[in-house]
């Protein structure tokens, strides 16, 4: 009973995680493989959330909105308007693409 209370106390406090997004991200777009290809590669962005609270799985479509939330920001970073998946999720991390894209 008292490690389900920890385990409990532990999912408060770290349950709500959240990645904020930095002012301008709105317009970085995730990018199919087709449109990547019309655009300029600036390098890569690496996001890493955690995916586990304890021995709770995270929810796989919070996380991988973060990891997104996180890619943008970096993209942001680098002058880019556009991201391409390079990975799948795996433990919590992701690797993307960053792109320069004419505007349509």
């Amino acid at each position: 009973m008292r490690n389900l209370a920890i385990s409990l106390s532990v999912l408060a406090i770290f349950g709500c995680t959240s990645v904020e997004s930095q002012p301008g991200t709105e317009q970085i777009r995730l990018l199919s493989s087709t449109e990547a290809a019309q655009c300029k590669k600036l390098g890569q962005a690496n996001a890493q959330v955690t995916d586990k609270i304890a021995f709770f799985e995270r929810d796989e479509e919070k996380v991988a909105a973060e990891l997104l939330t996180l890619a943008r920001n970096e993209a942001l970073k680098l002058g880019g308007n556009g991201l391409l998946a390079a990975s799948e999720i795996r433990h919590g991390s992701r690797q993307y693409f960053v792109y320069l894209c004419p505007h349509s």
